[in-house]
């Protein structure tokens, strides 16, 4: 994860934030992981909380979180179906999170879900790999220089009559062997907006990501950016 540009992300974040004419206040970061972006945004000034469904992630984040400035709540929790104490102002999902809801109902509870704990005029940003990253095998990676601690091998295979890829990720600890399987859908541009409006969100966008550009044919992954309405 060293190679992750979370600092980047974390100002487009704020940069599509601004295209929304939108200050918000309190912030969920859904499938937050371990809370590396999380506490990003909580140093830009913002209130945050973090839901994800690994029990894991979420005692790294907590162990995190103790030794740091903030009061970031971390609850285990599924994105296609959650409920906070109190709504928040704003919710965001980075780094493709929601390609592992391999079934458009659940992408639509994730959808649904988000609306629910929204504040009226509640912003919701996510991004989303697409079919053409899976095509050009985005997840073909290696790194197996002997004198790397963790050594990989990874392999995808994509099915474009599911849109779903399958990724075998072969790791090296130490010279000890072990294997994931890893599964990621793509959805169509129209799809994810045709299931945002379904939820009831508007002011819905896409953008070629990192950019405040429309999507294009060659886009690997796009960031989307919609309102409750207020």
């Amino acid at each position: 994860m060293r190679a992750v540009p979370y600092r980047m992300w974390t100002g487009y974040y704020l940069l599509l934030l601004a295209q929304q004419d939108y200050a918000p206040r309190t912030v969920l970061d859904i499938a937050c992981g371990t809370g590396t972006m999380t506490e990003m945004l909580a140093d830009e000034g913002l209130t945050m909380s973090g839901l994800d469904l690994s029990a894991g992630m979420i005692r790294e984040a907590q162990r995190k979180n103790a030794t740091s400035k903030y009061q970031i709540e971390y609850q285990v929790a599924d994105a296609t179906n959650f409920d906070l104490a109190e709504p928040v102002d704003a919710a965001l999902s980075f780094f493709d999170s929601l390609n592992n809801l391999l079934d458009p109902s659940q992408l639509a509870g994730c959808f649904a879900s988000v609306f629910r704990n929204l504040k009226p005029g509640g912003s919701w940003i996510f991004d989303l790999n697409t079919g053409y990253a899976f095509e050009t095998e985005l997840f073909d990676q290696s790194n197996l220089k002997r004198t790397a601690k963790l050594k990989y091998d990874w392999k995808g295979a994509w099915d474009p009559e599911s849109r779903i890829i399958t990724v075998t990720m072969n790791f090296w600890w130490k010279d000890e062997p072990f294997t994931e399987i890893h599964r990621q859908r793509a959805y169509e541009k129209d799809e994810v907006f045709d299931l945002l409006e379904a939820a009831g969100f508007v002011d819905i966008h896409a953008y070629h990501s990192y950019t405040l550009n429309p999507p294009r044919a060659k886009s690997d992954r796009l960031h989307y950016l919609c309102r409750k309405p207020g």
